[in-house]
């Protein structure tokens, strides 16, 4: 990893030798790996970590990763989660930021990456950097792990190498008056015949205050056995949701049905697959941001109870991480009061604008297209049920009877279909006929017909009946038994906040962050620039370098 230093005020002009390149301590033979850099290690509570993450199939970092997903978290060093986003990884590489929840109280805490295919080596197998939090307005502190270290993983240093010169970071001046600007040089030595001096591909620079510096680290699990099994596979269509679908109680695979997956409200879809030989099923998400509300159930089974397991999308095994006492120096207490003040003022001058939240967005038609023909029940005099709508007024579908239990047919442009229809009310799937034809017809709005053959994920319908509620309630009909709601985490959004810093007349400079350029490439023989503003907080400033190189080795002084 490279780090350099540089004081803004008071800044020192100096070319690095001598730093050392360490390779990356894995101890499991898994197929990927992350290496996770933040901007500093040092945040008040309500901040957000930026991080960058490398992420690689192994030694040669030009080979694409098969994995398309990152999920980065804040958790507790006993494992617990604090919060935690979805990434689209692009370029073998991911650059965002996570919110630190305001309430949280003081204490070491540690950043993870990993993909869902580590997930198959365990916790020890994801990249981590050790952060501290300090929230000033609570005096607790988060509780040392106590437990026997019997059964906790390691923390340990990465082992270092020596390289020839190389680097040269250069400023324009040597100190700077607030608001003035800085330009920093970095420039990268030509390559030479020992094949020391390669390009750097993946570096971060960052200008924080103090010397809070980010700290990777391994994490080595001594005693746990990795039994090759795959339970999770390289996500390579985005997001997935997988999940296995049994017989309730007996907990035995239900093999070759249905399992379908409903998105409820803005950005609404349908989506059904089959479960496999061992009763397990894979949906590939949209690439949709944001949080929605998603109900997955299972097709009615004839005498058969099932439950629907869906897998937790986030690690939850249990890991155990040094817990260390945060000692502060009387500098380092001046700088966290000064950083405490910056966020507290911000919160007042840089809030988000209501034009940079996520607006609904307007849908002309769901996601079976333009209805065929639409009802609208308001339109017609009151009839006592909804089967009776369906087979009195002159439309595509018609109610028939079978062994005594309704069935809904669509009649298309060939007739009636060799397909079921796909039937939804509020766009949530209902394939218990009786259920949908006991909703009172006062609680619905309209009803979208497609009068043929529809397919969908894989599967075909004879068409499609979709029932929408006045109120958004499911017209009050009971969903499927064999169903579960969930509140889930699309990808992340671009959501890192505004600097702290506009230049606006008036408006106070509150970063902490002065600079953060994360993924930089150099290459040999080349100088790159960046300018930023020197804030206008007094004091010492780091200019701080990490990275890895194209070899997978990350380097440092």
């Amino acid at each position: 990893m490279y780090k350099r230093y540089i004081p803004i005020f008071a800044l020192l002009i100096l070319a690095w030798p001598g730093f050392a390149a360490r390779p990356v301590v894995s101890t499991a033979q898994n197929t990927e790996k992350v290496v996770l850099i933040t901007d500093r290690s040092v945040y008040i509570s309500t901040e957000q970590v930026k991080f960058f993450a490398s992420i690689s199939a192994g030694k040669d970092l030009s080979i694409p990763v098969e994995s398309e997903i990152l999920y980065c978290e804040i958790i507790t060093p006993d494992g617990n989660r604090i919060a935690g986003n979805k990434y689209l990884i692009s370029d073998n590489s991911v650059s965002g930021c996570i919110d630190i929840p305001e309430n949280l109280v003081s204490g070491a805490y540690y950043i993870r990456a990993y993909t869902k295919v580590m997930r198959n080596n365990g916790p020890e197998s994801y990249g981590y950097n050790q952060v501290i939090i300090i929230n000033p307005y609570r005096d607790e502190v988060l509780a040392k792990n106590n437990k026997s270290q019997g059964n906790a993983a390691q923390v340990v240093s990465l082992r270092s190498r020596s390289m020839s010169d190389a680097l040269f970071v250069s400023a324009d001046k040597n100190s700077y008056t607030a608001r003035e600007n800085v330009t920093v040089s970095l420039s990268l030595a030509p390559a030479g015949d020992d094949d020391e001096n390669v390009p750097l591909n993946n570096v971060c620079l960052s200008v924080i205050p103090g010397n809070y510096i980010s700290k990777p680290v391994a994490v080595v699990q001594t005693n746990k056995k990795i039994t090759g099994k795959t339970d999770y596979y390289p996500e390579t269509r985005g997001l997935s949701i997988t999940g296995k679908l049994t017989q309730n109680p007996a907990g035995v695979p239900v093999i070759d049905k249905k399992v379908n997956l409903s998105i409820i409200g803005e950005g609404r879809d349908f989506m059904s697959v089959r479960t496999d030989s061992t009763g397990q099923f894979h949906f590939a998400m949209p690439s949709y941001s944001g949080t929605r509300d998603l109900f997955v159930c299972a097709e009615k089974i004839d005498s058969v109870k099932v439950k629907i397991w869906v897998d937790n999308d986030f690690c939850t095994l249990p890991v155990q991480l040094p817990s260390p006492a945060i000692n502060l120096s009387a500098d380092d207490l001046k700088n966290l009061q000064d950083m405490a003040q910056n966020v507290q003022i911000s919160a007042h001058y840089y809030t988000d604008s209501a034009g940079n939240k996520r607006k609904p967005k307007t849908e002309k038609y769901p996601f079976y297209g333009k209805p065929t023909n639409i009802i609208y029940i308001e339109k017609y005099i009151q009839l006592p049920t909804l089967e009776e709508y369906f087979n009195e007024l002159p439309s595509e579908v018609k109610v028939r009877k079978r062994k005594g239990q309704p069935r809904f047919d669509v009649l298309g442009t060939r007739g009636v279909s060799l397909y079921e229809p796909l039937v939804m009310v509020d766009y949530v799937a209902v394939d218990e006929p009786a259920k949908v034809l006991a909703a009172s017809p006062q609680n619905i709005s309209r009803i979208e017909v497609v009068k043929d053959d529809y397919i969908k994920g894989g599967q075909t319908y004879g068409g499609v009946i979709s029932i929408i509620s006045k109120k958004a309630d499911f017209a009050g009909i009971d969903l499927p038994s064999a169903g579960i709601f969930i509140n889930f985490n699309f990808l992340s959004e671009n959501s890192c906040k505004p600097s702290g810093y506009d230049n606006t007349a008036g408006h106070p400079d509150t970063r902490n962050t002065v600079l953060w350029k994360p993924g930089i490439k150099i290459k040999n023989g080349t100088t790159e620039k960046y300018t930023f503003t020197a804030p206008d907080t007094p004091g010492t400033y780091t200019l701080m370098l990490e990275g890895i190189n194209n070899k997978g080795e990350m380097v440092t002084v």
